[in-house]
């Protein structure tokens, strides 16, 4: 079995309160919005979505592919544990993502808050094992980006 381990760091700043960037994070019906059933919800089926972002508390996220992508029907599970939790400072994830029922990658992401006087920034930091059959850091990194993006999009509409 073949294992890449890889990292890689995000900054982004956006036009809002340090406390709606994190409630965008933390709020299940916020974040479905912006994560799970944005932009790229034109590639997938929802099958399910849950958060709990208390330290212990889960996020659930499966879908399954659709026809505007190279995989129809694939199902995707990300499945990730809230471990670290500063209000407003500080969130630390550990996540793993599963597809067609074999686990690809595993990941630490550690996303950091700060204000900016009227404006919020970001740090996302993940550092991760993929596995055979992953998409590899350089596809979860462009993927992070356009989930970013389209948080920008949810947060300034």
């Amino acid at each position: 079995m073949t294992i890449l381990f890889d990292g890689f760091e995000i900054k982004e700043t956006f036009a809002c309160s340090v406390e709606k960037l994190f409630s965008a994070f933390i709020d299940p019906a916020t974040k479905r919005g912006w994560y799970a059933d944005g932009n790229s919800s034109a590639t997938h089926e929802t099958l399910e979505y849950s958060l709990d972002a208390r330290v212990g508390g889960k996020e659930i996220f499966r879908i399954v592919l659709n026809d505007k992508t190279p995989v129809p029907g694939l199902q995707v599970d990300m499945e990730g544990e809230f471990v670290a939790r500063e209000d407003n400072m500080l969130l630390v994830c550990r996540t793993r993502m599963i597809t067609g029922g074999k686990v690809v990658s595993i990941a630490n992401e550690a996303f950091e808050f700060a204000a900016e006087g009227d404006k919020a920034s970001l740090k996302l930091t993940q550092q991760g094992a993929y596995l055979e059959g992953s998409d590899g850091p350089l596809l979860r990194r462009n993927g992070h980006e356009q989930l970013l993006a389209g948080l920008h999009r949810y947060l300034e509409a």
